[in-house]
């Protein structure tokens, strides 16, 4: 296919049916822009196709954005196709601005398909956006995983919920077939003055690109080759992480904490005991990002002297046979120089919580009905072994007026009542752990 040239109904049905498996009604993203309009159109083009849920979200950040999105409102309307808009309520931070509109762009679509039971969202990502995110994470020096870029279908999440599949069936497609494609059918759609806003460091990458490219310097074709290339790079590490979590013998606890055999992870090399420590850090700290390279350095010669190391987030305890990662306690339960780091204000039928990232805790039915719940860390008593009191500390409890009301039944077993006043007269807390998706980067929540 030639760059200018638009796609053809043979070329959509080969990129899209891959991604929709029979299903009878799939949603997607549609911002007004040519390339989300041209995917739209496409859609409407497959032979048999599923049901149609087109989703616009504004992020209330222009004043043309209302208008853009009844446009695309409008042209859904005449073809008969399901429609809905998606407002970003709420304030709008200062800074952060694009980070923070894609987090709730996707944590809005996500749960519009969870309320329209739809389980596959389509964007229009394509070709140079692929490029453009390569170059970008070359430019802060990312790992293989970042320089693998987008994949063509990752499982996603808003908060708590059920995942969905979000799938690219455009990347290997140049915008400007994109933009042909939309010529071409006479489609309306918009151009967001913010992509030519360079404020925005992206905008200043794709003109960068566009003028090396101009000058036969780099093609974006090879910075999306060089993305297939580590992410197969990635499935090579991904088998090796296996092996090494086979031979220390990883294993997650009912706190979330991980434990290996000090032995065996002292036999590693330097370079395993990084990408181990790196994924495992991840895991257990609940970050969205793994820890830099030089932090991983530091925890890892800070334990061959001592017993006790701290790193993004995580508590490492070693002994001679031993070696937990656990959520570092300081993080959850504040400092005497800052206020309590977590608290959820729970709502009257509040339904399931996403907690720290790393685990889902649900209320049972009689506790839905109760008012001024705040879910928090249990927090240290003073009693009881060490090493369970850590582990218990950053679990979380639901509290009443300062008091605990239920806490998980890990923490009620680890550490017995006679350890733990709290657990005598305390409800089970139901949660699910969220460490096996977070270890296997299964899905990714906003």
């Amino acid at each position: 296919m030639l760059e200018h040239t638009p796609v053809s109904a043979q070329e959509a049905e080969e990129l899209l049916r891959a991604h929709l498996r029979k299903q009878k009604k799939i949603a997607v993203a549609v911002s007004g822009g040519a390339d989300s309009m041209a995917l739209l159109w496409l859609l409407t083009q497959l032979k048999s196709g599923p049901e149609i849920l087109a989703l616009t979200v504004d992020h209330g950040l222009r004043d043309a954005a209302a208008e853009e999105a009844k446009a695309v409102a409008a042209w859904c309307s005449e073809r008969k196709i399901c429609h809905q808009t998606l407002v970003w309520q709420g304030e709008k931070p200062v800074t952060g601005i694009q980070e923070q509109a894609r987090h709730n762009r996707y944590r809005l679509l996500i749960q519009a398909c969870e309320a329209e039971q739809v389980d596959t969202l389509l964007t229009a990502h394509n070709l140079d956006d692929q490029a453009e995110t390569v170059f970008a994470r070359l430019a802060h020096a990312s790992g293989l995983r970042g320089l693998g870029a987008m994949c063509d279908e990752t499982r996603i999440a808003a908060g708590a919920g059920q995942p969905i599949t979000l799938a690219r069936p455009l990347l290997g497609v140049p915008r400007a077939s994109l933009r042909a494609t939309a010529k071409k059918a006479n489609l309306p759609f918009f151009d967001d003055p913010s992509n030519d806003d360079v404020a925005f460091q992206r905008v200043r990458h794709r003109a960068f690109l566009a003028a090396i490219e101009a000058q036969d310097l780099l093609e974006k074709k090879m910075l999306v080759s060089l993305a297939g290339k580590m992410r197969a790079a990635t499935e090579l590490q991904e088998k090796l992480l296996s092996d090494l979590l086979k031979k220390t013998g990883c294993y997650i606890t009912g706190s979330g904490a991980l434990h290996l055999n000090k032995v065996s992870f002292e036999e590693l090399s330097t370079p395993e005991k990084k990408v181990l420590l790196t994924r495992l850090i991840h895991t257990t700290g609940g970050q969205a990002f793994e820890p830099p390279e030089d932090a991983v350095d530091e925890a890892l010669s800070v334990l061959a002297g001592s017993s006790t190391a701290t790193c993004g987030g995580v508590l490492l305890k070693a002994s001679k046979r031993d070696l937990y990662l656990m959520r570092e306690p300081a993080a959850l339960l504040g400092r005497k120089d800052r206020p309590e780091a977590l608290a959820h204000q729970l709502e009257q039928g509040a339904g399931p919580v996403l907690w720290d990232n790393r685990l889902i805790v649900t209320l049972s039915e009689k506790l839905q009905t109760k008012t001024g719940l705040v879910l928090k860390p249990i927090g240290d008593n003073g009693r009881g072994p060490a090493l369970q009191r850590l582990m218990t500390s950053t679990m979380p409890a639901l509290f009443h007026d300062g008091a605990i009301k239920a806490v998980p039944l890990y923490a009620k077993n680890i550490l017995p009542s006679a350890q733990a006043p709290w657990n005598g007269n305390t409800t089970t807390l139901d949660i699910k752990l969220l460490i096996k998706e977070r270890l296997e980067r299964q899905v990714v929540r906003f």
